[in-house]
């Protein structure tokens, strides 16, 4: 089983936590690659979210058999944060997709895995599959919400529909709730326990199976077993 040794931060408040993450993964955050020249063309919008530029997947992303066929962006890139006692989430109202308010507060109650995306971001593309994979397995023990920030709703929709991700999708569109979070880069996943704490953060690309030992790891035991 993959283990990647954690940076453990004790006592700290949220946005010191942000400001290491940024540091790490700030120079490759959203669709990096192994091509260095790509770095160059990360920038940050009015939000102060770093995202790839919109052009990056233009004419690109398409789902054929069932697969995303967008660039897909190197996991190296990554970075962990694991907080030593666990924090409280801060509650900040959101829409879901379907128009309904909504709060962090009311996902308490179940264990929760929180992705912040965008439609301009390649490597939040790249692991919608791979956590619509995840939330089909093991989706009644755990919720999943994919967040979609600073983004522009048709093309949200666009792209929710082309990679097939049929867990619940929320609206975050001037970046209230990334911000509240105290967030740099996407994506990031936050994984909250049933009782609303943050129990983990991850910034950065994941695949499959690193998503399913984070859960089992932080917030849901037992539901992963490595054959």
């Amino acid at each position: 089983m993959r283990r990647i040794p954690p940076i453990r931060l004790l006592n700290r408040p949220l946005r010191a936590i942000a400001l290491v993450m940024a540091i790490v993964v700030v120079a490759a955050a959203c669709g990096s690659s192994t091509d260095t020249a790509s770095v160059e063309g990360i920038e940050s919008n009015d939000g102060g979210i770093t995202v790839k530029p919109p052009d990056v997947l233009d004419g690109e992303t398409e789902v054929v058999d069932g697969q995303d066929t967008a660039p897909q962006a190197a996991p190296a890139a990554t970075s962990e944060v694991q907080i030593g006692g666990l924090m409280p989430a801060p509650d900040i109202a959101f829409t879901w997709f379907d128009g309904v308010e909504g709060s962090v507060a009311g996902l308490q109650g179940k264990p929760t895995v929180l992705n912040f995306w965008a439609s301009s971001c390649a490597a939040c593309i790249a692991e919608m599959p791979e956590f619509e994979a995840v939330y089909q397995d093991i989706g009644d023990q755990v919720a999943f919400v994919g967040m979609n920030t600073s983004d522009r709703r048709f093309a949200a929709d666009r792209l929710a529909a082309q990679t097939g991700v049929t867990y619940p999708l929320a609206e975050d569109p001037a970046g209230d709730v990334f911000r509240n979070f105290g967030l740099f880069v996407m994506p990031t996943t936050i994984l909250l326990t049933e009782t609303g704490d943050i129990g983990y953060v991850w910034s950065g690309i994941l695949t499959e199976k690193e998503l399913r030992i984070l859960i089992d790891e932080h917030i849901a035991p037992g539901t992963y077993e490595d054959v």
